[in-house]
C-alpha cells in the first residue's frame, strides 16, 4: 500500500509537456461547469424557453431527470439554418453589440445546449411562425447530426436522454431520483415565481409508463405587463403566482414589502415572524428577474428577523430586487446563479430596513398557524372521565374574573407606570362592573386586542375582540414592550441606572467573566456597571433601573450564556441586541403575577402601540386570536 501511494506521488511530480486538450475533453470539462445535475439542465432549458417569448412551458422528467428530460414551449422557435449553430459552443442570439453588462435575458453565454449535448443524448425539434415545416437535430457524444424534417406545433421541444451515459463516474455522484426531482421542482418553482404571465407544468413519467402531474401553474392574463410600476406592483401582479407556488396556507401569512428609490427597488413578500420554517428552502431571491442564491442576501434576512424569530427557524421570503444592470454582475459563474453587487451594503441595509418596518406595521397580526394550533388543541377528544375530573378537581386552576365585583388596585407597582397616566387610563380605571360599556367603547375605537375579561393560570389574559377573542401571554408581551423601550432608551442614551448600596460579588469562572468584561463599555450604556474581582469573579456596582429586584448571579449567568451562544456573531450590534433581549426578559412581568383589570388593559393598549409586539424577543407569539367564525365551528354552529 505504501509503495502504491509513492507511485501516485511520483506520477504527480513527473514533468510533462503542455499540450492542448482534445476538443471533446474540453467540451466535457466545460459542460461540467454548466451541467452539474438534471436540475441544471431543466434550468437552462426553461430559461431558453422564457427568452424565446413562450407563454406555455411543459416539462416531463423520468427517474429524477437521469433517464429523460423534455421541455416543450410555444415560443418563436429556431429556424432550420440556425439549428446546427445553436448546438455550437459560444453561439447565442442574446448579446447585442457584445455588451455583456447590458444583458436583459437569462442566457447569454452560448454554453447550455452544447454542454447538454456533451452530457447526454440531445434532440431538438423546432418550428417557427409562418413556416409549414418543423425540423429536428440530434447531438450525441458531441457528434452533431443532420437537420431532418419532423412534426411539431409552433415552438421548440428539447429532449435529453441518458444523462452522463458517457461519464458513468459523474452519474454515480448524482443523488437519488427523489432528491433530484426535488431539486428540479425547486428550480421550477423559482422560475415560475418570477414569470407569472407564463403557464408552467411539471410531470413525471415512471418506468411503467404512468404519467404523474407534479405541479401545474396557469399563467396570468396577457395584460399583466401593462400595469403601472407603482408601489405594490409586485403584490398586485405576482400575488396569485406566489399563492399558486407556495400554497394558500403560506400566502395568508405573508406580508407585502415595498421599497423604492431612484437606483433600487425591493418588493415582494415576507412571512410573519410567528410563521417560519426549519430550513432556508422557502426563501427566494430575484435580481433583475434572475433567480439567484446569495449568502449576503440570506444574511440580510437573518439580521432583519434577528429580534423576532425563534432560534433555528427561518422566515418565508420572496424578494425581487431591481437595480441598474451596470451595478450587478451576473457573469460570475457559468450557471449564472451567483451575482456580485457594486453596492452590496446599500442593498443589504435596505432589505433589513424594509423587513423591520413592515413587521412593525403589522404588530397586531399573528400567523394562522398559531390559531390553527389552538383550534386543533380544542378539537382533541376529551373523555367523560377527564371532564368529570376537571370539574371536581379545580385546585390547580386559577381563574380571575377582573370585572366581577372587584375593586381596581393602584398600579404603582406595575412596570407600565410611564403609560398609566395617558388619556385612556382614566377611562380604563373606571371600569368597575361596567364591562359591557367598556367592550362597546373599545369596539367603537377599534382596539385590535379588545378588552380583557379574565386572567387565568396567573399568566394568560383572555380578551374579547370585535370579531372574536384573544389569549395574551403577559410575560412574552411585556418582554417585547420592555425590549423595545430599552432599545429606544439606548439609542437616546437615557437608560436609568441604580447603584447598589452594597456591591455584589458573583463567581462565574474565568471564561464567563472574560466574555462579560469584554462587553463592559456596552453594558455601561445599558446601566450595568461591572468590575473584575479576581480572575473568576465579577463585582456588580450598578444595574439597569428597569430590573428592580433581581438575582445578580442568575442575571449575569444568563447574560454570559447569551454571549457565549452567539459568540460567532461578528456584528457588535447583533450581540448587543441579544444582551438587551436578555435584560428585557429579566425586567418583564413574570408568569405567576396576577394582574388587575387596569394593568391588563394598559398591557393591551401598550402592545397595540409597540412595534413588533406580535412576538416576543425569542420569536414566540405574544397572543393567539380566534375569530368568531372559528369559535362557532367548534360548536358546530355554522
Amino acid at each position: 500500500m505504501k509503495q502504491k501511494n509513492n507511485n501516485i506521488l511520483s506520477n504527480k511530480s513527473t514533468q510533462r509537456p503542455i499540450v492542448k486538450l482534445d476538443e471533446k475533453v474540453a467540451n466535457q470539462i466545460a459542460a461540467g461547469e454548466v451541467i452539474e445535475s438534471p436540475a441544471a439542465i431543466v434550468k437552462e432549458l426553461m430559461e431558453n424557453s422564457i427568452d424565446a417569448g413562450a407563454t406555455s412551458i411543459d416539462i416531463l422528467v423520468s427517474q429524477g431527470g437521469k433517464s429523460i428530460i423534455q421541455v416543450k414551449d410555444n415560443g418563436w422557435g429556431i429556424p432550420r439554418e440556425e439549428l446546427p449553430i445553436a448546438v455550437c459552443r459560444h453561439a447565442t442570439s442574446k448579446l447585442i453589440d457584445n455588451e455583456i453588462l447590458k444583458v436583459n435575458t437569462y442566457g447569454f453565454r452560448g454554453e447550455a445546449l452544447p454542454s447538454i449535448g456533451s452530457s447526454g443524448r440531445l434532440n431538438i425539434k423546432s418550428k417557427i411562425i409562418n413556416s409549414q415545416d418543423a425540423w429536428e437535430i440530434f447531438v450525441e457524444n458531441d457528434n452533431v447530426g443532420k437537420v431532418l424534417p419532423t412534426s411539431l406545433n409552433i415552438g421548440t421541444l428539447v429532449e435529453v436522454r441518458d444523462l452522463f451515459y458517457k461519464t458513468p463516474a459523474r452519474l454515480k455522484f448524482l443523488k437519488s431520483d427523489k432528491n433530484e426531482l426535488r431539486a428540479i421542482l425547486d428550480i421550477f418553482k423559482r422560475l415560475s415565481l418570477i414569470n407569472p404571465q407564463i403557464s408552467f407544468s411539471l410531470r413525471e413519467i415512471s418506468l411503467n409508463g404512468l404519467n404523474k402531474s407534479i405541479a401545474n401553474y396557469k399563467g396570468a392574463s396577457s395584460n399583466i405587463d401593462n400595469q403601472s410600476n407603482n408601489s405594490g406592483d409586485y403584490e398586485n401582479k405576482y400575488s396569485f403566482r406566489v399563492s399558486q407556488v407556495l400554497g394558500g396556507d403560506i400566502f395568508q401569512n405573508l406580508l407585502p414589502i415595498f421599497f423604492s428609490k431612484e437606483d433600487l427597488v425591493i418588493e415582494g413578500f415576507i412571512s410573519l415572524p410567528t410563521f417560519s420554517r426549519s430550513t432556508l428552502g422557502h426563501q427566494y431571491f430575484f435580481v433583475n428577474g434572475r433567480p439567484v442564491w446569495d449568502k449576503n442576501l440570506s444574511s440580510s434576512i437573518r439580521v432583519g428577523y434577528s429580534d423576532f424569530i425563534m432560534k433555528g427557524r427561518y422566515p418565508v421570503a420572496v424578494i425581487l430586487i431591481k437595480c441598474p444592470a451596470d451595478t450587478v454582475d451576473a457573469n460570475v459563474h457559468p450557471a449564472k446563479t451567483e451575482v456580485r453587487f457594486q453596492n452590496l451594503n446599500y442593498i443589504k441595509n435596505s432589505i433589513i430596513s424594509i423587513i423591520k418596518s413592515t413587521i412593525a406595521s403589522f404588530n397586531t397580526k399573528t400567523s394562522t398557524a398559531v390559531s390553527e394550533g389552538m383550534m386543533q388543541a380544542f378539537k382533541k377528544n376529551i373523555s367523560y372521565n377527564d371532564t368529570v375530573a376537571n370539574k371536581t378537581n379545580n385546585s390547580t386552576t386559577s381563574v380571575s374574573y377582573p370585572f366581577k365585583n372587584r375593586s381596581i388596585k393602584n398600579t404603582s407597582d406595575f412596570l407600565f407606570n410611564e403609560v398609566s397616566s395617558r388619556n385612556y387610563q382614566a377611562e380604563i380605571s373606571s371600569v368597575g362592573n361596567n364591562h359591557e360599556n367598556l367592550v362597546e367603547k373599545n369596539n367603537e375605537k377599534a382596539f385590535p386586542l379588545g378588552s380583557p375579561v379574565a386572567h387565568i393560570h396567573e399568566n394568560y389574559i383572555i380578551s374579547q375582540t370585535s370579531n372574536g377573542m384573544a389569549i395574551i401571554d403577559q410575560h412574552a408581551a411585556h418582554e417585547r414592550i420592555v425590549y423595545e423601550k430599552l432599545k429606544s432608551s439606548l439609542k437616546h442614551k437615557s437608560i436609568a441606572s441604580q447603584t447598589l448600596l452594597i456591591p455584589e460579588i458573583v463567581e462565574l469562572g474565568e471564561e464567563r467573566s472574560l466574555i462579560l468584561l469584554g462587553f463592559n463599555s456596552e453594558f455601561k450604556n445599558l446601566g450595568l456597571v461591572l468590575e473584575p474581582f479576581g480572575k473568576k469573579s465579577i463585582c456588580v456596582r450598578s444595574l439597569p433601573e428597569i430590573l428592580g429586584q433581581v438575582n445578580c448571579s442568575l442575571f449575569l449567568n444568563d447574560l454570559a450564556d447569551e454571549l457565549l451562544e452567539h459568540n460567532n456573531i461578528s456584528v457588535a450590534e447583533e450581540k448587543l441586541e441579544k444582551v438587551i433581549s436578555k435584560i428585557a426578559c429579566h425586567g418583564s412581568v413574570r408568569s405567576g403575577r396576577k394582574l388587575n383589570p387596569t394593568e391588563m388593559s394598559v398591557l393591551l393598549r401598550t402592545m397595540e402601540e409597540t412595534p413588533f409586539s406580535n412576538q416576543c424577543n425569542h420569536g414566540r407569539p405574544t397572543f393567539i386570536e380566534l375569530k368568531l367564525k372559528d369559535i362557532e365551528k367548534l360548536f358546530n354552529r355554522n
